[in-house]
């Protein structure tokens, strides 16, 4: 018997208020990690989901395969869950306006995810705007290279985003440029107001 769909969305809300509350996009994986373990034996939701996941490593595995693997999708509201969040915390005209300054419009019809991005206009400039925290920068500058490999012309913004609580270290935010300089990237860094 499949998980009825109320019941699955229930616990995706508990889970994701909890992420909001421990700043998850900046959490390192050993912290994911200890978040994982203690929602599956957390009693405040797991013995509903225990009805249709048994053991505490089955639940580990579909919080962090399913639900989590989702959260930055649905806070820029896009995937399954996107709906669950009253309005995407993680706007993407802010990421934009924060990182290139005013007057840039955003094509929410060119939303795309793996990473992140979007196209972004401004009077006769057109730009690909990708965005992500620091430990996935990589995977910024691996799909601006694979893009720009199949003929993709337009420049790439790779924004970099941090909180308050844990913002980027110097030295990193000057290799991430460093990285951008020599693979002819715009890399900007910006602090979300989570």
């Amino acid at each position: 018997m499949a998980m009825p769909k109320e019941v699955e969305l229930d616990i995706v809300r508990f889970l994701y208020a909890d992420a909001r509350e421990l700043d998850w996009d900046h959490l390192t994986d050993p912290e994911k990690s200890t978040s994982y373990d203690q929602w599956a034996q957390d009693p405040r939701f797991t013995d509903r989901l225990s009805l249709w996941i048994k053991t505490p490593q089955e639940r580990r595995v579909w919080i962090k395969d399913g639900p989590m693997k989702e959260y930055a999708r649905a806070r820029n509201g896009v995937g399954k869950y996107a709906a669950i969040l009253d309005s995407p915390t993680a706007e993407v005209r802010d990421h934009v306006r924060m990182a290139l300054g005013a007057g840039w419009e955003v094509d929410p019809n060119t939303l795309q995810i793996k990473p992140l991005r979007v196209i972004a206009r401004r009077v006769d400039e057109t730009i690909r705007f990708a965005w992500a925290p620091a430990k996935d920068f990589k995977h910024l500058v691996w799909a601006a290279l694979k893009a720009q490999a199949y003929g993709d012309v337009d420049p790439w913004v790779l924004c970099v985003v941090s909180s308050f609580t844990k913002p980027v270290k110097r030295e990193d935010r000057l290799f991430h440029e460093k990285i951008g300089e020599r693979c002819g990237l715009r890399v900007a860094h910006i602090t979300s107001h989570e």
